[in-house]
């Protein structure tokens, strides 16, 4: 592939999740700044206090002279810092303040089009929004040089849903048309400042007549997380896909493009794939270190500056390895491009209840669990050449992150052993329980040593020691004798889907809850799951009837429900939208849908997503 040049470069530091401390943001500037980055992109939501926004406790935010201590850091290292703060989506920070909660769109008890309660977006039509948000707006853009403002705009889900902007905007059209609003009073009031707005691109998926109407003055930031990137992918509705760059370039639009931290190659496809297509920019983000660490991160940053600074792979990742490391080995390099390609669960997703009671229909990823020992294995054994502090301190949190993902593989193969019909293998799960809270009290005490003096490690440890809760307690119910078994097929992983099971143990009876949640494949790249689901009988007796629900968005699938062992015999009621219920009678990966397979269709009509879809089956 031929190298790829883009002027901006810029690093993000997500600091609205997880406060760092101003040592550590320095450190993060200079690695950047040595990878070949000219630019940082702080995520700050509302960390910054200001004269109109005054409530933020000490430790949960960053003072005006300590934003200036920052940029003039990062001067000193030729690199210009950039705000960001969500200006309509992601204000559940700003919403959490009495003094503020009436600017929510969710007021009292209203639910989201997710079905939760959380204040977490603006609501754009009340009189009072607009003079606190320029305002807050105007005082963090003073505090920066840079001539840009990244103003969000990403992920508003529960816009206008309250009464006041229903009434002004009640079709697609008026919501579009009161986005291009908002996108234009935001836009003038950062051009007052000096600024040129930037903005995340992905809600264009949602209202894309609004992408036509708004100033080509704003700068658009297309993000794309998957591995491979070989063209855009919308991100919720539908997973359809486009040429967002070909769009951005008929418009006039400047845009940039940005990758996360999820995976090594990511940056590289995406780079590839845009490639002499009017991309101006670049950003590498990272997001909700909450309860994680950006340490095992680095490589990545190092890696993919390089490749916007138009070095090929090979070339990024041998100065990657000397920056950061200090060696160019070429088995402790496979080491840590092996454990940074490898899918990594996110906020200890893979040690949670669900995803250890969840398998893939063709069972447990074994190759990809001898690819975490593999890297581990490497790190192990070529870690003694690592010759620089920074990078001794990155081996450590990698070698613990695949350690966790090792730790969760363990646990979830003598759970399934178990659940499969097999006697738990009791010494062997205590003695991996143990490993795991050996692990935990490793990362709590990190916590303390990498992040001393910012807010979160008593929350940090309240997580860790639920997380071994929650892992003992599935020992217990490993050989339950009672469990339901739910095949279901989610083609393509982003519904939002609620699920429920109940059980009626006498005809007529009442019925008891089993289950309710989302359920759907872990590995976006597969559609079949199963779960299994261990319960305590109600009642004495054998259950006479399964109920399957569903509502949301975006439709379930469901094949197969086995309750102790027992398959449904016949259909007994159908309600909602169900198609083909008679596959539940069969044992096969035939599915029965469950509400709309439009995730688009639902999220505009409330009603539908509302709407309760059933199954209930006779055993």
């Amino acid at each position: 592939m031929t190298a790829t040049l883009l002027h901006h470069r810029w690093a993000q530091l997500d600091l609205a999740r997880q406060m760092e401390s101003l040592p550590f943001i320095r450190q993060f500037m200079e690695v950047s700044a040595k990878a070949g980055y000219n630019g940082i992109l702080l995520y700050l939501e509302d960390r910054v206090r200001t004269a109109c926004y005054p409530w933020a406790k000490d430790g949960e935010c960053f003072t005006p002279e300590e934003i200036r201590g920052l940029v003039e850091y990062g001067q000193g290292l030729g690199l210009e810092l950039v705000p960001c703060v969500a200006t309509l989506g992601h204000a559940e920070r700003f919403l959490a303040h009495p003094e503020l909660v009436h600017l929510s769109e969710l007021q009292g008890d209203m639910k989201g089009r997710f079905g939760g309660t959380m204040k977490q977006t603006f609501c754009p039509t009340h009189p009072q929004f607009y003079p606190f948000l320029l305002q807050y707006l105007k005082e963090v853009a003073e505090l920066f040089p840079s001539p840009y403002f990244h103003a969000g705009l990403d992920e508003f889900w529960d816009y206008c849903l309250c009464p006041r902007c229903r009434e002004k905007a009640p079709d697609l059209a008026s919501q579009e048309a009161l986005f291009v609003e908002h996108v234009e009073k935001v836009r003038q009031g950062l051009e007052k400042c000096g600024k040129t707005m930037m903005m995340w691109s992905d809600m264009f998926e949602y209202y894309p007549k609004a992408q036509e109407k708004i100033s080509r003055k704003v700068v658009l930031v297309d993000w794309q997380y998957q591995e491979d990137v070989r063209r855009y992918v919308h991100h919720l509705f539908d997973v359809f896909s486009e040429d967002r760059q070909g769009l951005n370039q008929r418009l006039g639009f400047t845009n940039f493009v940005a990758p996360a931290d999820m995976t090594y190659r990511n940056g590289q496809s995406l780079l590839e794939c845009v490639q002499g297509r009017g991309a101006e920019g670049f950003i590498q983000t990272s997001w909700e270190k909450r309860d994680t660490y950006i340490y095992h991160s680095l490589p990545i940053f190092a890696f993919n500056a390089r490749l916007a600074a138009g070095k090929g792979p090979e070339e990024a990742t041998g100065e990657m390895m000397e920056q950061l490391f200090g060696t160019r080995d070429a088995l402790l390099t496979r080491g840590v491009t092996l454990g940074l390609t490898l899918p990594r669960g996110r906020h200890f997703q893979k040690l949670s209840r669900d995803f250890l009671l969840t398998r893939d229909f063709r069972g447990l990823p074994l190759a990809l669990n001898e690819g975490y020992a593999a890297a581990a294995l490497l790190l192990r054994e070529r870690g003694g050449l690592v010759t620089t502090e920074m990078g001794s301190r990155i081996l450590v949190d990698l070698q613990e992150t695949l350690e966790e993902e090792l730790a969760a593989a363990r646990l979830k193969a003598l759970l399934h052993h178990a659940l499969d019909g097999h006697p738990l293998e009791r010494a062997e799960w205590d003695e991996a329980v143990k490993a795991l809270k050996g692990l935990l009290d490793r990362r709590c005490d990190h916590w303390r040593e990498w992040r001393e003096g910012v807010e979160g490690e008593e929350a940090f440890r309240r997580q860790c020691a639920e997380i071994l809760e929650g892992v003992e307690r599935l020992g217990g119910e490993a050989n339950c004798p009672h469990c339901v078994r739910l095949r279901i097929c989610a083609p393509d992983g982003y519904t939002i889907e609620t699920l429920s099971v109940r059980l009626q143990y006498q005809e007529k009876g009442p019925w008891h809850q089993v289950f309710q949640g989302g359920v759907k494949a872990h590995d976006l790249n597969h559609a079949l799951a199963e779960i299994f689901l261990p319960y305590q009988p109600a009642q004495e007796g054998r259950p006479v009837a399964v109920k399957v629900e569903a509502w949301g968005m975006g439709g379930e699938g469901v094949c197969h429900v086995l309750v102790d062992g027992m398959a449904p015999r016949a259909i007994l009621q159908v309600e909602g939208m169900v198609q083909n219920p008679e596959h539940l009678l069969v044992d096969n990966v035939n599915f029965a849908w469950f509400g709309s397979q439009s995730t688009q269709e639902a999220y505009f009509q409330q009603p539908m997503a509302q709407m309760v879809h059933g199954v209930t089956l006779a055993l």
